[in-house]
């Protein structure tokens, strides 16, 4: 089994689990080896150098690198305990199950309303009570519904920034999937902004598994229960965050989080 950190092997269920993983785009391999899982119920942080591979991986986690000509890969990715890609899994079906944030918050064209429903109106749900619930219970938990309540059937464009992130948050959980993948989620955010997707996510935790890519070290301390450090396409260090950063065991993990290379 990949393994968790030490003082989680007992007490944590590893509900993602990456088993001696290499990936190619092309002739050019990105991830060598990478071997590791992610506990149930915890935030995850990969932080690394651009081009270290992070990304790579998460986009891997939901087969999102499908999309991608002349990939291929060698190992496996389970999800709790079913391989991505044995030949019974339906990728949108996986995608139901692993949701996904981008950097750049992505409204549709849409109303607010719309936009949290989308997916569900994809599958054919169209059941008006329904849906008002699942927008509702969506916006609440995304920390928004406050904020939109009396707006629901207005464009998701005249929100702001910050206000529009949540709102992709409240759309990609609105299938109740079980993995939240969020690449960089506070990157193009004003500090206010990024402090509410941090306390977010905190509170989201509690529902799903959450594995963030993030550069902002200071958050990866901040929100990350664990934290693993990738360079050149290898994983180097993974361990309980407050441990990686104050007690990096390895010499590449001391000299990021202390500003020597980046």
């Amino acid at each position: 089994m990949p393994p968790l950190p030490l003082h989680l092997q007992s007490s944590a269920r590893p509900f993602i689990e990456v088993d001696h993983f290499d990936f190619w785009y092309g002739p050019k391999q990105v991830l060598h080896d990478i071997h590791l899982a992610f506990p149930e119920n915890h935030i995850t942080a990969l932080i690394g150098p651009s081009g270290c591979g992070k990304t790579t991986l998460l986009r891997n986690l939901n087969r999102m690198n499908d999309l991608v000509d002349g990939i291929r890969h060698r190992g496996d990715i389970r999800l709790d305990g079913t391989s991505l890609y044995d030949p019974k899994v339906e990728v949108i079906s996986l995608r139901k199950r692993v949701g996904m944030v981008f950097q750049k918050y992505n409204p549709f064209p849409k109303s607010i309303y719309e936009n949290v429903i989308f997916s569900l109106r994809v599958a054919g749900r169209n059941d008006r009570r329904q849906l008002d619930e699942v927008v509702e219970k969506s916006l609440r938990q995304a920390a928004l519904w406050d904020e939109v309540k009396d707006k629901l059937h207005e464009s998701a464009f005249g929100l702001s920034g910050g206000q529009q992130q949540r709102l992709c948050i409240a759309r990609a959980i609105a299938n109740r999937p079980q993995v939240l993948l969020m690449d960089e989620p506070c990157a193009a955010l004003d500090p206010i902004a990024t402090l509410k997707i941090e306390e977010l996510m905190t509170q989201l935790k509690d529902e799903f598994t959450i594995v963030i890519v993030t550069h902002n070290m200071e958050q990866a301390r901040r929100v990350a229960d664990l934290t693993a450090f990738f360079y050149l396409g290898k994983l180097i260090e993974y361990d309980e965050t407050l441990s990686l950063f104050t007690q990096p065991s390895q010499i590449q993990t001391e000299a990021y989080i202390s500003g020597r290379f980046s």
